[in-house]
């Protein structure tokens, strides 16, 4: 790659990484700080609207409380008096208390057995005795679930409480509030949520029980997206980035409602709440594509101004390449390219001036390189003669085979044993048994340092090619570490016969061949 290539390529590559780079870091700290302001912007107002229904629930659980202490929802319940009077008192005052109260749908007395004995709707006499309302009402205030009324059609949540009588259990005063009025109210105002925030409160069972911003009839019909807790099963209140009930994407916080067990959600689109993480994105990307064209344009003009001058010294080195040494490429420039021509042109000078001394003396070198030529030819045939004496030498020691005795040979091997002598051992000893009709080789290995599976093999070999020319072979003088090698090693040792020095060998050769004992061999007396 050319210099010019290299100056644009390192410069675009360094304001692409350092461009990369940057936004990557201000897109992760722009994206932190806008969460934590959306969370912290979510989470209080999921607080304020989860303390407000908390409010209107208190406030509908006082106001069950105090009218079921009335004189009238008490006399309704006291058999004690006339049935006619005390219905006539209890409905007007039902009356009463739905024309004050505009909050309230609908008002139900239900005797300790659970029958309806007064309502502002037709439905006295229907027994209650196993519905939620009425077993839980009496014992305590209860606020029920939020449902859909059979007889007004309105979305309701039931409190009930209960009717005491000299301290004893009388009856249930149920109180309907319709939470269209209220409850709906607080969860529909959008006040600060944006385009696509919204509040909306989930049941135990896991349905909108208001209305959601952008789905028609979602209350007690739209399942809610499951509330995700990241600190804990034991965590109250979450703040996460999850898929809402539509599948999209949002910054949620959700407070526990204690009271009913609901659970109220506040999100908002997380493409919306992390906006000016895609305009600052998109904003670092033009200012990285215009620092690519700048640095582009200054690297081009850099290059020219660095390459010219090079591309000039390039030119004129080749001139000498081919043989111009006359020609000089030095400039006046004071930078670091001027000292680099000048510095070559005296290099130029040092090379024309050694190329004529080198001239001058190849003329004596070359007669200097003839005669001492000669002399290398002379010394090489010298050196060969001696290496071809060296070599019979050599191979007449590497198999020393000595007639020891009428028809017993032996051979004594000393240093290492390789596969070019073991042949010759081989065709020297073969050639020796045949030419004296010899009985008994003995090979005394006293001298072999070290005897391996490779030497082993090697000697059973030897040992079985005397057999077939009708010898016996014994070897003599292996040594203790030998041993204990080819035990160790597992080596099949049973085709020889071994005897600890040479005179043993010896003996068991004399015995072996059926000539003089050993006493008579060496002129001693008979045992």
């Amino acid at each position: 790659m050319k210099i010019q290539m290299k100056i644009f390529a390192i410069t675009i590559a360094l304001i692409m990484i350092t461009g990369v780079a940057m936004i990557l870091v201000s897109q992760s700290i722009t994206r932190d700080l806008l969460e934590d302001g959306a969370y912290h912007h979510l989470e209080s107002t999921a607080q304020s609207r989860a303390d407000h229904v908390e409010t209107v629930l208190t406030e509908y659980k006082e106001l069950t409380g105090m009218l079921a202490v009335g004189n009238a929802f008490r006399d309704a319940v006291d058999s004690s008096k006339a049935y006619t009077w005390r219905l006539e008192q209890v409905n007007r005052r039902i009356k009463s208390v739905i024309g004050s109260h505009d909050e309230i749908s609908r008002i139900r007395i239900l005797d300790k057995n659970g029958t309806v004995i007064a309502s502002c709707q037709d439905d006295v006499g229907l027994d209650k005795s196993t519905a939620d309302i009425f077993l839980k009402g009496k014992d305590r205030v209860h606020i029920g679930d939020l449902h859909i009324s059979t007889f007004t059609g309105n979305t309701v949540i039931s409190v009930s409480a209960p009717i005491l009588l000299n301290d004893e259990f009388s009856g249930v005063f149920v109180v309907n509030f319709d939470v269209e009025k209220e409850l709906f109210k607080i969860t529909t105002e959008r006040t600060g949520l944006g385009e696509t925030g919204e509040i909306y409160l989930v049941n135990d069972d896991g349905y909108m029980i208001t209305p959601s911003r952008f789905v028609e009839d979602a209350v007690l019909e739209m399942k809610a997206s499951e509330i995700t807790h990241t600190d804990g099963g034991n965590c109250r209140n979450t703040a996460v980035i999850t898929t809402n009930y539509q599948g999209t994407s949002v910054l949620q916080v959700h407070k526990h409602v204690d009271e009913v067990g609901w659970v109220l959600a506040a999100e908002i689109c997380e493409e919306e709440a992390l906006a000016p993480v895609a305009r600052l994105t998109r904003a670092a990307v033009i200012l990285v594509a215009v620092l690519l064209i700048v640095g582009a344009i200054v690297s081009m003009m850099l290059s020219g101004m660095i390459t010219e001058p090079i591309w000039k010294l390039s030119k004129g080195v080749e001139e000498m390449r081919r043989g111009n040494l006359d020609h000089r490429v030095g400039t006046d420039a004071e930078d670091e390219i001027g000292d680099l021509s000048r510095s070559f042109d005296e290099m130029i000078c040092e090379i024309k001036r050694s190329r004529m001394e080198l001239e001058e003396s190849n003329v004596s070198l070359e007669s200097q390189v003839e005669e001492r030529t000669k002399k290398l030819a002379e010394s090489e045939e010298y050196l060969q003669e001696l290496v071809d004496k060296l070599r019979i030498s050599q191979e007449s020691l590497s198999a020393p085979v000595v007639a020891v005795w009428d028809g017993i040979l032996a051979l004594p091997l000393i240093g290492m044993i390789d596969e070019h002598r073991i042949a010759t051992i081989m065709e020297t000893l073969l050639t020796k048994i045949t030419q004296t009709q010899s009985d008994v080789v003995i090979l005394d290995v006293t001298g072999v340092h070290e005897i391996d599976t490779y030497v082993t093999g090697q000697l059973i070999k030897i040992v079985r090619a005397a057999q077939l020319l009708g010898a016996t072979c014994i070897i003599t003088g292996v040594r203790p570490e030998s041993a204990h090698t080819l035990v160790d090693l597992g080596i099949d040792t049973s085709e020889l016969v071994t005897r600890r020095t040479l005179q043993e060998g010896l003996r068991h050769a004399l015995k072996i061949t059926g000539g003089v004992t050993w006493n008579e061999a060496w002129g001693k007396p008979r045992d």
